[in-house]
């Protein structure tokens, strides 16, 4: 039984107000009974981003929902006599669960329901020394003939004048390269400049051709002095998200991986850190082209490339991508030690397992701007795990 966004939306809504036939009551019981697993997962976390932007909607409200929701399912479960069918509800009221309901009220994580009495209890992540801080706007620019320039601590204005082009320091977090006057001298320099962020960093450049390029944490982004040839190419290692300026003639190349994709002019994120097992380009808009090696494919809006051995393509929730470039974490059906990475960077903390760790899926949204301990809370409130805080290492244990 197939049920689409606006009908599920619908339910829920009469759900929520008591209002549902029983007629109605049976179907979306019908519905959670026989529907795949992953139709069930990917339409509760549609419908849980449709109520988080909803101004009308109550976060709360869907809080108590979804915990009925949940119930009903336990007491549906222990009517059935067949341990088959006992087996196939445990599994799809965990996959629930862990995917989606939650979430849809609290818009946070796996089970992060805010409100409930058993999760308000749940222990705090306790840091006796001075509180780990979020990242911030800081970056190293290196121009190609060496010289290197800690780009939080300059001032604001021109930094260095390169070619036809001064470098200028906009303001905190930005820098742009603007074309000199016709009157002003020009310093002519061949070969890369290269941007690198730390561990705790980030920052947003716009490139000599106005490409606009926003730089996540412990990243970096090597790019000729000077776009002077047929192709516009950087080589990135880390994240980042582009919005690409159009030039039809002059195609625009990024390199990572041993992986390259190549526009014209688009809008697209690219995240390839030496850390996770694949790489993922994402495209938001225009049509981007991967290759590696003898592979090759071209991605449209909404899909995401992930590149290891193969180039595989899907379609993801684009906004959760490039949530990092909004000031948040987002987690999209994602694994303990892909949620800690991110973490990890954001905060330059080191990161150990203890013991049998957790293989649930992750979802939802946690803004970057939390101190470190606020944010081990969120997580613990799942009842998943827990952690423990020594200096600038955080331990994850079962």
């Amino acid at each position: 039984m197939h049920m689409d966004d606006q009908a599920l939306n619908q339910l829920l809504a009469k759900y929520s107000a008591n209002q549902l036939t029983e007629q109605e009551h049976q179907q979306f019981v019908n519905w959670l009974n026989t529907a795949p697993e992953d139709e069930v997962k990917e339409a509760l976390a549609k419908a849980g981003r449709h109520f988080q932007n909803s101004h009308e909607n109550d976060p709360a409200d869907y809080n108590a929902v979804f915990n009925r929701i949940e119930s009903e399912l336990d007491s549906i479960e222990e009517d059935k006599n067949s341990s088959n069918y006992h087996t196939m509800w445990a599994r799809k009221l965990r996959t629930i669960s862990a995917a989606a309901v939650l979430l849809i009220a609290a818009g946070l994580a796996v089970y992060f329901n805010m409100n409930s009495p058993e999760l308000r209890q749940a222990p705090k992540v306790v840091v006796k020394r001075k509180p780990i801080v979020p990242g911030t706007n800081k970056a190293v620019l290196t121009l190609a003939n060496g010289q290197a320039i800690e780009l939080n601590s300059a001032a604001n204005g021109r930094l260095a004048v390169q070619n036809n082009y001064s470098i200028v320091k906009l303001k905190e977090g930005q820098l742009a390269y603007k074309p000199l006057a016709s009157n002003e001298k020009k310093v002519m320099q061949e070969g890369f400049n290269t941007i690198t962020t730390p561990r705790g960093g980030q920052y947003q450049i716009t490139l000599p051709d106005g490409t606009r390029v926003w730089l996540n944490a412990a990243s970096s982004l090597k790019y000729q002095a000077t776009f002077a040839g047929k192709q516009r190419r950087v080589m990135l290692n880390g994240e980042a998200y582009f919005e690409v300026a159009k030039n039809k003639l002059k195609p625009f190349i990024v390199s990572f991986n041993n992986t390259e994709v190549r526009v014209l002019g688009t809008h697209f994120n690219v995240m390839s850190y030496n850390d996770e097992a694949q790489t993922h380009t994402t495209l938001l808009e225009g049509s981007v082209n991967i290759t590696k090696g003898k592979n090759s494919q071209t991605i449209v809006p909404g899909q995401q490339a992930a590149v290891g051995e193969n180039i595989k393509v899907a379609y993801v929730d684009t906004t959760q991508v490039v949530g990092w470039k909004n000031g948040n974490f987002t987690f999209a059906h994602e694994k303990i030690n892909t949620v800690m990475n991110k973490i990890a960077r954001w905060y330059d903390i080191d990161i150990d397992y203890q013991g049998n760790i957790t293989q649930e899926d992750f979802v939802g949204t946690i803004p970057r701007s939390k101190n470190l301990g606020e944010v081990l809370h969120k997580l613990e409130l799942t009842g998943l795990l827990h952690f423990k805080v020594k200096e600038r290492r955080v331990i994850v244990m079962r």
